[in-house]
């Protein structure tokens, strides 16, 4: 009998020792419900690691996540972990939540279904305060044309709402970018939440702008377990009306849509053999001029350095604008001529593709031979397929790229100054940006000028522990117009 005894004890004790089986559980915050009002779905679980399911959308309702929360608490003398994960979403008609994989410290369980009753009525009738509509300026537009939807919503002031969320927007075949913040006002004894997109249509045909939603907790009175009133959110869901798009394709090999201007300015116009040319080319207009995207600039014989294009848009009475612009540094040992830059575009107003070329800019370059002087080709274009010449290593692509072309400039006359009074100046005080806007002009006709500035690239701006000889440099500076 004590044996027995024993052995019962002994399984107890083990069974204490194991942890707590995984489970997992899913429920609504209400069932039933009134239809148009919103339903919370929570699923919990035990368990260290938990991963919880992505749910988009239960049978054709979209589904939001509202976070999820993490508890500790004890259970048979040790401490168990429960995870709680809720979702939201706005049912019409009654519907059965499906079972869902919730995987548990590496395993996985599924919870059970749960059919939700929803019920008309009620909802109706705290509805006939609000409305939601959205309108666009265009019912015809092209692909990437800019359509401006206005999302408003209108409550009574008499309403008793506690929040009102407009629900992210999801569409397929458009590119969507909200526009400033929500803006509230008054009019006609409601209050106005209004909101601005901008639609672009990414494809040819009958497109709809699916409608948008907007999400309400409207204050109910209730009593709670001690008796004291109190007021508790109650969330549904209104749906604006969609809205029919016609959608017209773009000619061939043009990808731009509105007004445009382009620019381009180089400076300066007169150099040294090895010298920069700062080159600087502007697109502004309204538009998608976010999709500019200019032709590579090869022009024979010169060293082309190009900065990443800098692009800034805004939003203003109505009007999408934006302005693109791009830097060049632009190196070479004879005269050059900087060929058109040209802009195509589609005008939506009269439907016409429009063309757009800055003028060509002539580039002097002073010491270069005879020989090197080149026969000039009016009909050069950017993009054309001459091959460029590169005078030094990769590398130095990655230390034109940082300096801005005004720096650039700078630092050029600051050689010249510099390489003339060199030998005055003390070798103490001279700093690492100074030593490479020195050396900077000479990369391209002395290999030890190049090796110097790629070093000096390297510690400045990449943070290795590279070792600069100050009297190598002066040297190298002392004979480098021997080079």
């Amino acid at each position: 009998m004590s044996g027995k005894i024993f052995k019962a004890t002994f399984m107890i004790s083990v069974l204490g020792l194991l942890p707590i089986l995984a489970s997992v559980r899913a429920s609504v915050d209400e069932n039933p419900v009134i239809s148009g009002e919103s339903v919370e779905l929570s699923i919990e679980a035990k368990g260290e690691h938990v991963k919880f399911p992505k749910i988009e959308k239960i049978g054709n309702i979209p589904v939001t996540e509202e976070g999820s929360q993490r508890f500790e608490h004890f259970e048979n003398n040790r401490t168990v972990v429960e995870w709680v994960k809720l979702y939201a979403f706005t049912p019409e008609r009654s519907i059965t939540i499906p079972s869902y994989a919730v995987v548990v410290d590496g395993k996985t369980k599924k919870t059970s279904p749960i059919f939700l009753q929803v019920k008309n009525g009620g909802g109706a009738d705290i509805k006939k305060d609000f409305r939601l509509e959205i309108e666009s300026d265009k019912k015809e537009a092209y692909v990437a044309e800019a359509v401006r939807v206005v999302a408003r919503f209108y409550e009574k002031k008499s309403a008793p709402v506690m929040n009102v969320e407009f629900l992210p927007i999801h569409y397929e075949n458009f590119w969507v970018k909200r526009i400033g913040g929500e803006k509230r006002y008054v009019k006609n004894g409601y209050l106005v939440h209004e909101i601005h997109y901008l639609f672009f249509p990414q494809k040819a045909g009958k497109l709809v702008v699916e409608p948008v939603s907007v999400k309400v907790a409207v204050a109910k009175k209730m009593r709670d377990a001690f008796g004291f009133i109190v007021r508790r959110p109650i969330w549904f869901t209104l749906k604006s009306e969609s809205i029919p798009l016609q959608v017209k394709p773009l000619p061939p090999d043009i990808n731009l849509v509105g007004h445009f201007k382009i620019g381009a300015e180089a400076h300066p116009r007169s150099v040294l053999a090895g010298e920069p040319v700062e080159l600087h080319v502007r697109v502004n207009g309204e538009g998608n001029i976010e999709d500019y995207d200019p032709l590579e600039l090869k022009i024979k014989g010169v060293t082309v350095y190009a900065d990443k294009p800098k692009l800034s848009q805004k939003y203003s009475h109505g009007i999408y604008r934006g302005k693109w612009e791009m830097n060049y540094v632009l190196i070479a040992q004879k005269p050059f001529t900087i060929p058109p830059f040209t802009l195509r575009y589609l005008d939506p107003s009269s439907g016409e593709v429009r063309t757009l070329e800055t003028s060509p800019i002539e580039i002097e370059v002073k010491g270069a031979t005879q020989k090197d002087i080149p026969v000039k080709d009016s009909k050069s274009k950017i993009g054309s397929p001459e091959p460029k010449i590169d005078f030094v290593k990769n590398s130095w692509l990655m230390l034109a790229f940082v300096f801005g072309m005004g720096t650039m400039y700078g630092a050029m006359s600051l050689a010249r100054f510099l390489g003339r009074k060199q030998k005055k100046r003390p070798k103490k005080i001279i700093k690492e940006k100074e030593m490479l806007q020195r050396v900077l002009p000479y990369v391209h006709r002395c290999p030890d000028a190049a090796i110097m500035a790629e070093n000096l690239y390297a510690k400045i701006y990449e943070g290795k522990p590279v070792k600069i000889d100050i009297k190598k440099f002066e040297s190298l500076m002392s004979k480098i117009d021997g080079c």
